[in-house]
Order: C-alpha cells, then sequence, then structure tokens
C-alpha cells in the first residue's frame, strides 16, 4: 500500500470523526485504598476534584452514579476494590488531529507517523477519537495489535504489528529494552552540557489527570540527552533524547524536573496545571517528536524515521 492510498482510507474514515457525533458515555471508576472509608460523594469530590461536588450529589441522589451496579446515598461509605459507575449528557468527544501518514505498511507490520493531537488507546475523554479506533475503522480486515504508545501530543512513530506473532515479537523487544527510540525536544532555556543523563524514578500512581511525577520510590528510569542546537534569543535548546526505559512520559516528567520543560507542556512546568486540568491538550503545543525507531524483524534491523513537524521550524537533519 503507498503512503497516497493509505490518506485516502484514513480520510474515508475519518470524515466525519466517530467522536464529533454526540454520544452517552458510561465511566467506571474503582474505589483505591486510600478512598477506603470514604463516602461516595467525598471520594468522588477527591477523585475527581476538577468537577463540583455538586454536580456528584446530583448524580448521587438521581441515581446516576452507582456502587457496584446499585443506587446509594451521598452518606454511602465506599470500600476500597469496589466499581462506580456513571453515565454523560450526550457529548462530543475533544477533536483530534487524523492526518496519519504512512511511512512503511509491511507483510507483518506498519510504521506511521503519528500527529497530535491524537491518542493512541481509548481512554478518559477519548473513545472513539483515538488512532486504534480510526484504525479499525479505516482496516476492518485488519487484525492491528498496537505493540507500544507515545502520548496523544507527542508526535511521530508509531509501530503497529499486523499478526500475533510479529506483536509478540515486537512486545518481548520494547519490554527488554533492545528497541532504541531517538526523539527531538526543544525546551525551555539554554542547557551547557553537550551531553547529559537524567535518572529520577518515575512514581507507578497516577495523578487526578492521569499524568506522573517524579518519586525516590517510583520505577526507575533513565533518559540521555544530547545538546543539538541553541536558540539563545528565544531561550531554547533542541536536544535529541534517547529514553532507556519506557515510563510515561518520562522524558516530559525527567525534563520538567530539571528545570527544562519541553516548550509546550504547561502542565508539567506548572505543578498546578494538571489538578484542573487534563492531561491531554486541545492544540498540538508539544515540543517533542518521536523522530526514529530501530528494531529487529526476522534477524534483520529495520530503522525508520519520521519526518520532522514543521513548528519546529528545523528543517531536516541527520
Amino acid at each position: 500500500m503507498t503512503a497516497t492510498e493509505f490518506s485516502s482510507i484514513i480520510k474515508q474514515a475519518t470524515s466525519p470523526l466517530k467522536g464529533s457525533l454526540p454520544t452517552i458515555k458510561t465511566y467506571q471508576l474503582s474505589v483505591k485504598k486510600r478512598f477506603d472509608g470514604m463516602t461516595i460523594l467525598d471520594f468522588y469530590s477527591q477523585a475527581m476534584p476538577s468537577i463540583s461536588s455538586e454536580i456528584w450529589k446530583e448524580k448521587i441522589i438521581s441515581g446516576n452514579l452507582t456502587v457496584e451496579g446499585k443506587s446509594v446515598k451521598t452518606n454511602h461509605i465506599v470500600k476500597a476494590g469496589q466499581i462506580t459507575k456513571h453515565t454523560s449528557q450526550p457529548l462530543i468527544e475533544p477533536n483530534i488531529n487524523a492526518n496519519i501518514e504512512l511511512i512503511k505498511w509491511h507483510n507483518d507490520f506498519i510504521v506511521l507517523n503519528k500527529p497530535a493531537p491524537l491518542p493512541i488507546h481509548p481512554s478518559g475523554r477519548f473513545e472513539h477519537n483515538t488512532l486504534s479506533e480510526i484504525l479499525k475503522t479505516a482496516f476492518p480486515e485488519e487484525d492491528f495489535k498496537l505493540v507500544h504508545r507515545i502520548d496523544a501530543n507527542t508526535t511521530g512513530i508509531v509501530v503497529v504489528a499486523r499478526n500475533k506473532e510479529t506483536a509478540n515479537n515486537l512486545i518481548t523487544q520494547f519490554k527488554n529494552q533492545t528497541v532504541k527510540k531517538k526523539y527531538l525536544a526543544l525546551v525551555e532555556g539554554i542547557i551547557q552540557t553537550n551531553t547529559f543523563i537524567l535518572n529520577e524514578s518515575i512514581s507507578k500512581e497516577i495523578t487526578v489527570s492521569g499524568g506522573r511525577k517524579v518519586n525516590k520510590d517510583g520505577e526507575i528510569a533513565s533518559t540521555t540527552c544530547s545538546v543539538l542546537k541553541k536558540y539563545p534569543k528565544k531561550n531554547q535548546t533542541l536536544l535529541t533524547v534517547t529514553p532507556h526505559s519506557g515510563r510515561t512520559n518520562q522524558i516530559r516528567i525527567h525534563l520538567a524536573n530539571r528545570g527544562f520543560p519541553i516548550v509546550g507542556d504547561i502542565g508539567y512546568k506548572d505543578k498546578t496545571y494538571f489538578e484542573k486540568n487534563p492531561l491531554t491538550y486541545n492544540e498540538d503545543c508539544l515540543f517533542l517528536h518521536a523522530w526514529k525507531i530501530y528494531f529487529s524483524h526476522k534477524n534483520t534491523t529495520q530503522t525508520f524515521i519520521a519526518d520532522i513537524p514543521d513548528k519546529f521550524e528545523i528543517g531536516s537533519i541527520s
């Protein structure tokens, strides 16, 4: 399949986007240990602070918010492990960028250049407007298996297996960290050191917005950064970044924690932002690009490069 043919099929599948049609959604939230013994109203007010407690109160009273499938009162005590559910008014999902580009169509896998914003999998506010759902709609005869992910606001390379054997092989390579990935990141500040390594551990615990934090008791994470170009007038530095582990938001967290947040990454620069805002930005504002990838397939090293987005304004580099 050619890139032109692929783009045409994607365009047909996303005109209109399924998520652009008003849909009633059901949300499920399990009770974590730290919420054990709270009232259902306090649980939701603390777990979802960006939404008014009055809204949760109304849902509970109307029977729209249930615990283990049963209606409860606002003073109902929840227990760790219980499943709560509630439904929404007809909603339209946030808009996304569906200009997905084909880099390689192989008998066993495809390689894509993902635009932003575009989540990989359904989660939170996104059910249909995701890469996986778009591919299912566009290619119903295919058995695509997404073997890794990048953030909704990160552009660049995504590898998708076309069969179970290839998927298992690639997943093993990602797990064993034998897949090599290189990113481009434009960060705030002028970095003097040509090459540096970031080793801060990242928490397993998910924040309210779905992000992560640096935590000494978290999972070990390592990121190597090299300065590619400096922009003194803009107070910015362009880096090539190689993650040696695959923690959620790893590159974004490591750079922000070192005092060099990625340009456009409002939430990891301002620690209060994600308290009342979602993890996925509505605009293509994040200057982080999954640029190159190297993996093995049938004893051959596969190398792919995703064109750099115009927003970087740096042209082609090697």
